[in-house]
């Protein structure tokens, strides 16, 4: 179809009828049939049968199958964890070392780092493993929300040893950069070492963790995000997690621990083997399993499978559980992970119409990308990779959608040609492309982390006990401050393009920390701020 501004109106419609009506879903629905509508020209009949088409391709997807399978063994899991009490178990452990508020959020980090290797597998497992800590402490549950989001897709985007390292160096050697030269190869580099220097410009995920570090160590509560606080530390928000299956029966941290080891040590492994790692038999280093790995949600789905066997065994022998339990917590999972793999179906399904069929990003795309100057180069494409991860909902999609756009662009801007560069624009030629392809991931970390028809939005909440409309509402106001820290950065880094790495970052790291904080203290200001009790 020919692309006009309607393109836009889709994921706009849903962001309105969800901050309107509360109902994500409702939302999604609607968002899903107007989005087949304006792909068909408002045909009704062609609309349904692309609507069912592409809700087909996403349920019978392979690897969103493996995703769904992923997070129905999630489910499993923490329910299984939940009734043989050993989430209790941590609680009552870390209660003894954890005084206050301050501490038990900060954990929440520490545990965020251990499980980044895919934020998935961080979101869906800190949520639920700290709830008994935040109910402890009177902490809203939208906070708990807030910090898991926070701390999994930004780190997993900024650690080069996730499942996230790999989908990016698959996509710049599609878009061009190649160690090996060819005839579709415009830059001779190892896109795992593009990736590598590029992580010090993905400032919208350093500015974003910085942000919440504030929050945390300064106790600043506001918008929506301070009344959530203030009633759970009233005692009226229900400090009680939500109806699960509970047990009075005995458990050590141990009964969590080992489920946690497996699924870790199975990702990892998995990871490794698919990634042909050489003590496998393979010829890969084991950076370089990481970087070749393209089988992330069948090992993701794979672990999850074979820690739920772990889970069982281990609660069945020390007679935690008896076989007729067994389908009842098969159930109770799956139950508890009902309404967000609805959810991520819907938002994945919507996205992929506006991805594959209106194609709303290269219409952003084509708005701001073919009218600029070099200056203005990585403020522009972060930009408009946040407007496009924000409008699809996917940041692996806007990645996919915008590096073979981007990389080309940049490349021709700055008069590189195949085996040299113009001099007077830049001595190293790589060196002015990677503050490029830092902004797009940043701008994709962006979308992953406001977009309504986020999967990890859904996710975040989930794990973390509230709704997703509330996670949004409340995570919304906390993301104005690195998103202005990052436009002045990229600013900044667009300015002095043709300097010295360490006098671009930091200069861009100093202004942007700056703006970051000086905005991030004027929000708390204006709209309401309090500091909360520790």
């Amino acid at each position: 179809m020919e692309l006009t501004a309607l393109v836009l109106l889709p994921p706009l419609l849903v962001l309105t009828l969800a901050m309107i009506t509360q109902r994500l879903q409702l939302s999604l629905v609607a968002g899903l049939i107007f989005s087949s509508l304006v792909a068909k020209q408002f045909n009704p009949i062609d609309a349904l049968i692309l609507l069912l088409q592409r809700l087909y391709d996403q349920v019978s997807s392979t690897d969103n199958m493996h995703a769904y399978l992923f997070l129905l063994c999630v489910g499993i899991i923490i329910t299984l964890i939940n009734y043989t009490g050993a989430a209790q178990a941590l609680a009552q452990i870390a209660l003894k070392r954890i005084q206050n508020k301050k501490q038990v959020e900060r954990s929440t980090f520490g545990l965020s780092l251990i499980l980044a290797l895919d934020d998935y597998l961080n979101s869906l497992t800190v949520g639920y493993v700290m709830q008994p800590l935040v109910d402890s402490f009177h902490i809203a549950r939208t906070k708990l929300a807030y910090l898991v989001h926070t701390f999994a897709g930004p780190v997993v985007m900024l650690v080069p040893l996730s499942t996230w390292a790999a989908f990016i160096t698959s996509q710049l050697e599609q878009s061009g950069i190649s160690a090996s030269p060819g005839k579709d190869i415009k830059i001779i580099a190892d896109p795992f070492y593009v990736y590598i220097e590029s992580i010090p410009f993905i400032y919208y995920a350093i500015f974003t963790i910085f942000t919440a570090f504030i929050i945390i160590n300064r106790s600043l509560s506001f918008g929506p995000m301070a009344q959530f606080e203030h009633e759970a530390l009233q005692r009226r928000e229900n400090p009680e997690p939500r109806e699960r299956i509970t047990t009075t029966r005995n458990s050590g941290i141990s009964d969590l621990l080992i489920p946690l080891a497996t699924l870790f040590a199975c990702v990892l492994f998995g990871i490794l083997y698919m990634g042909d790692y050489w003590l496998f038999g393979g010829t890969q280093s084991f950076i370089g399993a990481f970087r070749t790995n393209k089988d992330a949600l069948f090992v993701l789905g794979m672990a999850s499978l074979i820690t739920v066997f772990v889970g069982f065994i281990l609660a069945l022998r020390r007679k935690q559980i008896t076989g007729q339990d067994i389908p009842k917590l098969i159930w109770q999972g799956t139950l508890l992970m009902e309404s967000a793999i609805l959810l991520v179906i819907l938002a994945s399904t919507l996205g992929s119409i506006l991805r594959l069929d209106l194609e709303t990003g290269n219409y952003l795309a084509s708005l701001l990308l073919h009218c600029m100057h070099i200056t203005y180069l990585p403020l522009i494409f972060f930009l408009v990779a946040a407007m496009t991860s924000f409008m699809i909902g996917t940041a692996w999609g806007t990645l996919a959608l915008l590096l073979p756009i981007g990389i080309p662009m940049a490349q021709s801007l700055m008069q590189i040609s195949f085996f040299g560069c113009a001099p007077e624009l830049c001595n190293d030629p790589l060196a002015c492309i990677i503050p490029a392809i830092g902004a797009i991931l940043a701008g994709a970390t962006f979308g992953d982390h406001t977009s309504p028809i986020a999967a990890a939005i859904v996710m975040s909440a989930t794990s973390s006990g509230c709704s997703p409309i509330d996670h949004l509402n409340t995570q919304l106001p906390y993301t104005i401050a690195p998103l202005a820290g990052s436009i002045g950065a990229f600013l900044t880094t667009g300015l002095l393009i043709g300097s010295a790495k360490y006098v671009i970052l930091t200069s861009s790291l100093t202004i942007g920390l700056v703006i970051t904080s000086i905005v991030l203290y004027i929000c708390n200001t204006l709209f309401g701020g309090r500091r909360q009790i520790q």
